[in-house]
């Protein structure tokens, strides 16, 4: 494992202009799905006054999981992995998930899975990894070089598990879709999956396969579990990393001319961007709109007196 780097600020502020130093996964989705979006998401901070309310089911369920696989990896009882991660989820995310009305993302659903899944895959074939320090290779955080310009790439990789002397990323997706091969098929490529097998294996100095999705379907009164494993070769990395490299050094290009362009090609993935009404009116009226129906909560390294200060991001929401 190579020693991680002195954590730098994610972003910086060069003649009055923000720019990131410190990518993740999502930031660099979104700067390559719009410049325009990025620089109102990430670089001025926008986010809806009108927003759907967040239960933590996905968080839950991530973190019941971990708790179970601890517990696995420590030789203690499913019994008591099974009370520790639903005492977990009670205490923690209990009081959001029983105001959710949504039957598929309350409290009871998200037990269900933590029970359902510890009866059915406490004997799996998956083991989790072990670190050279002997702990279990669970919530692996990093931050590491990214390029040659001075950049970094973090992220946090959830678990690596070795099945068949090999070692794969295991990510963990909760879904009301039916888990179908065209379901798994929504993940490779991919950013996020990519970012940590070129961490894992150029930074990090671990030999990985390739990753597997594990995910769960969740219903009014059932779950159920499926899985996919695939294999990444290193030309497919190795692409990526230089893909990112040129989009990251467009990014810094964007900053200095302090113009990000717009790509109407992804207005609507994902059910529509929340900035189409924005781009949909001419410029001289963007910013009465962006008033009327955002809030600004910048990232706090762009909370500057030059950028904007905390006292104006609380009078704008």
């Amino acid at each position: 494992m190579v020693e991680q780097p002195e954590k730098l600020k994610k972003y910086v502020t060069l003649n009055d202009h923000p720019r990131q130093i410190v990518w993740d996964a999502s930031s660099l989705s979104t700067f390559l799905a719009c410049p325009r979006m990025y620089k109102f998401t990430n670089l001025t901070g926008y986010k809806l006054k009108m927003f759907a309310s967040v239960t933590g089911f996905g968080s839950a369920i991530h973190d019941g999981f971990e708790i179970l696989d601890r517990y696995k990896f420590e030789n203690k009882t499913k019994d008591k992995a099974v009370l520790e991660a639903t005492t977990h989820i009670i205490k923690e995310y209990g009081e959001g998930l029983n105001k959710c009305e949504d039957r598929v993302r309350n409290l009871e659903a998200a037990l269900r899975v933590i029970v359902w899944r510890a009866e059915e895959f406490w004997e799996d074939n998956l083991k989790i990894a072990t670190m050279p320090s002997g702990a279990p290779c669970l919530e692996q955080r990093f931050e590491v070089p990214f390029g040659e310009q001075g950049h970094r790439l973090s992220g946090r990789i959830d678990k690596i598990v070795e099945m068949d002397n090999r070692l794969y990323l295991c990510d963990t997706k909760t879904t009301k879709a039916t888990l179908t091969d065209f379901y798994f098929r929504n993940f490779e490529p991919s950013n996020q999956i990519y970012a940590y097998i070129w961490a894992a294996r150029h930074m990090l100095g671990l030999n990985i396969a390739g990753f597997i999705i594990d995910a769960v379907q969740t219903a009014a009164n059932f779950c159920r579990f499926n899985r996919n494993i695939f294999n990444v070769s290193p030309d497919s990395i190795k692409e990526w990393y230089h893909d990112c490299q040129y989009a990251v050094s467009l990014a810094d290009a964007y900053s200095s001319n302090q113009y990000y362009p717009a790509n109407f090609t992804s207005c609507g993935n994902y059910g529509g961007c929340k900035f189409r009404g924005v781009c949909s009116e001419q410029p001289d009226h963007r910013e009465a709109i962006l008033k009327e129906d955002f809030i600004r909560e910048p990232h706090p390294d762009l909370v500057v007196d030059n950028v904007i200060s905390l006292e104006e991001a609380r009078k704008n929401k």
